[in-house]
């Protein structure tokens, strides 16, 4: 059989523009469902990135989020991207942000190219907020590597959030998120994640000057600060908290925003101006004592390092198969005692799933030093990251959560 060369090389071309068009170039950030970032840890799904005993999950904290805009999906397991360069173009339309005037307009799904023009400030170089941006502290604050944070909240104008499930918000249409890192004194970087669609945010990591007068988008990697290195994590070790949610955002939760501690926007704020589809009612929001007396501190702190985005009940999240869960139940903060909270039913006497840990108990009762859990969120060890809690996002050990966690289980009675 012959064939013409004339209709091949027009299938050829065909085909190569087709991938062009719809994502098909290389991407050096995002893979299809986020989960790029464990393998380069060297782990497997089992895996963790959050400060918990099995290590199925993921963590944040000086590395957790940032690098190049990509695309994530909010309403299912995983993330998607397209373009070089892991820039977001995807079909079915898009948002285009609103900017200080003077500022190019992005392309539809794409960030822009400097924080000045991203919708934080009205003017970067007062650090004058931006009209409706506000300003929001959790009750319970993710380890960091001992970063300064700060972080901001933009709700559109006459939108409200959907908080019918108590356990995962739903954030309208053009929300866009903000946090800052500062460390040595010095602003190293600004977070942003956007929320373009139902179902799609885009998220990309803004580095800033020395003068701090100006941030420009950055792909991940290392910087210089103040002589010592700072790690400025990617867009894929982003998602691997971040999908850990449906909605994709963390901190802006009702557990955080609800009790005591919690700083600016807060959940009464958002009651107070109307900003929620169901607004609670008058009761007041307590996390119990599970009868040690110190419990509060140790599950607050494992809460929002190890349940918020991984150790949860969403199947996306990287801890889900585990079957360990140490989220607290946002319906159940009246005060209550802990004691039949996943947190302590899935932890205290329960044998580790994963297989290298399989000799070890996830929580020994009285005994922190024999505790899995304590053992891991202990150590830090760049050589071996997946054997440390969490595995990324975190070069220093938080000694003063750790204290909490280790006089919480020290405290606990035997059986």
């Amino acid at each position: 059989m012959s064939w013409s060369r004339t209709p091949i090389l027009a299938l050829v071309i065909s085909l190569l523009t087709w991938a062009g068009t719809h994502g098909c170039a290389k991407s050096t950030d995002q893979d299809s469902d986020g989960d790029a970032s464990a393998a380069r840890a060297g782990r497997g799904k089992d895996g963790g990135t959050s400060a918990s005993a099995d290590g199925d999950s993921s963590g944040s904290g000086s590395g957790g989020s940032g690098g190049e805009a990509t695309a994530s999906s909010g309403g299912g397991s995983g993330s998607s991207s397209s373009g070089g360069g892991g820039d977001s173009a995807a079909s079915g339309g898009g948002t285009i942000a609103p900017a200080p005037a003077g500022c190019p307009d992005p392309a539809v799904n794409m960030v822009h190219e400097t924080l000045s023009c991203a919708g934080l400030y009205a003017d970067i170089g007062s650090k004058e907020l931006a009209a409706g941006v506000r300003p929001f502290t959790p009750a319970y604050k993710l380890w960091s590597d001992g970063a300064e944070k700060q972080r901001w909240v933009y709700l559109p104008e006459g939108s409200k959030i959907d908080n019918s499930d108590p356990d995962a918000w739903v954030l309208p249409v053009d929300t866009r998120m903000f946090k800052e890192f500062k460390w040595k004194g010095k602003r190293v970087e600004t977070r942003l994640y956007w929320k373009v669609s139902p179902t799609l945010w885009l998220k990309t990591s803004y580095h800033w000057n020395d003068d701090e007068t100006e941030a420009t988008r950055f792909a991940g990697g290392e910087v210089d600060v103040a002589g010592d290195t700072y790690y400025i994590p990617s867009a894929k070790e982003c998602d691997q908290c971040h999908k850990g949610r449906t909605d994709r955002a963390l901190g802006l939760e009702r557990v955080l925003m609800a009790l005591p501690g919690a700083e600016g926007l807060s959940l009464a704020d958002l009651k107070a101006d109307d900003l929620l589809t169901e607004p609670p009612g008058d009761e007041s929001f307590e996390l119990g004592d599970d009868g040690t007396g110190v419990g509060v501190a140790a599950l607050g702190y494992l809460h929002v390092n190890c349940g918020v985005s991984c150790h949860n009940g969403n199947p996306a999240s990287e801890g889900y198969s585990s079957d360990l869960r140490l989220r607290l139940p946002p319906e159940a903060l009246d005060g209550r005692s802990p004691v039949d909270f996943e947190a302590l039913t899935s932890t205290i006497g329960v044998p580790a799933q994963t297989p290298r840990w399989s000799d070890g108990t996830r929580i020994v009762a009285g005994s922190a030093a024999d505790s899995l859990l304590y053992q891991l969120i202990s150590m830090r060890d760049p050589a071996n990251p997946k054997d440390q809690m969490p595995p990324i996002g975190s070069r220093v050990v938080d000694t003063e959560g750790i204290k909490a966690v280790e006089a919480w289980i020290n405290a606990l009675a035997a059986p």
